[in-house]
């Protein structure tokens, strides 16, 4: 049976928009003030991607870190509210690749 592969690309302005959306809605302390500038995992635990801010205003870099999947719901949370369709019963995670965040999506 024929298998799909997709990968959906998010500028960093789009990660920060995701990312703030779901810890709001979860009553999580906001969002810090700023613009992602690098995207990673931790190198001491693969389950967590880090987020390093910067605030060019105040001159603050601030890092941010989740795990894999805040950061893979908080991205579909994001689909769903621009109208990007995600099957249900499709495998979703997430990459980085080049500095860019991806949800992946295999069906």
């Amino acid at each position: 049976m024929p298998q799909e592969d997709r990968r959906i690309i998010f500028s960093n302005e789009e990660v920060y928009k995701a990312l703030f959306t779901l810890r709001d809605q979860k009553g999580m302390k906001p969002m810090p003030f700023g613009e992602i500038i690098t995207a990673g995992f931790d190198t001491q635990n693969r389950d967590n991607i880090f987020f390093m801010l910067e605030d060019r205003i105040e001159q603050v870099h601030t890092k941010v870190e989740h795990k894999r999947d805040f950061v893979a719901a908080s991205l579909m949370v994001f689909c769903r509210g621009v109208g990007i369709p995600l099957p249900k019963n499709a495998k979703k995670s997430v990459m980085i690749k080049e500095g860019a965040v991806i949800l992946r999506v295999q069906i």
